[in-house]
């Protein structure tokens, strides 16, 4: 079979802040992120059904994720940490994930492919 890699794309807007080092008061950025699948084509030639890529980032991640003030569940809310967040939310339902891009801005973006 054929491997490839499918990305699809979607963005949140959410606020954060940082203490320590980064130290910043709360602010908002419009998140942008890519999650990129990888594996072998099936007999149908496709991996992923982009309908269920689609439906899982409206309802499972832009929904929790738009308006929301990321300090609530990330103890250090930092693109690298939202990125691993959302990697392994998806990992656990889609295991062709191959990695996460998060973006707070459009010239700098972090990515995750699960190593440790």
């Amino acid at each position: 079979m054929s491997k490839v890699y499918l990305t699809q794309a979607g963005s949140f807007r959410a606020m954060h802040s940082h203490d320590g080092t980064l130290a910043e008061p709360l602010h908002e950025h419009l998140f942008r992120y890519e999650a990129t699948f990888y594996g072998d084509i099936n007999e149908e030639r496709f991996l992923v059904d982009f309908r269920q890529i689609s439906n899982m980032f409206k309802t499972d991640l832009e929904k929790s994720l738009n308006g929301s003030d990321l300090t609530t569940f990330l103890p250090f809310p930092t693109a690298e940490s939202l990125a691993i967040w959302i990697y392994d939310r998806i990992k656990a339902k889609m295991p062709q994930l191959y990695s996460i891009k998060v973006a707070e801005s459009d010239d700098r973006w972090v990515e995750y492919r699960g190593e440790e």
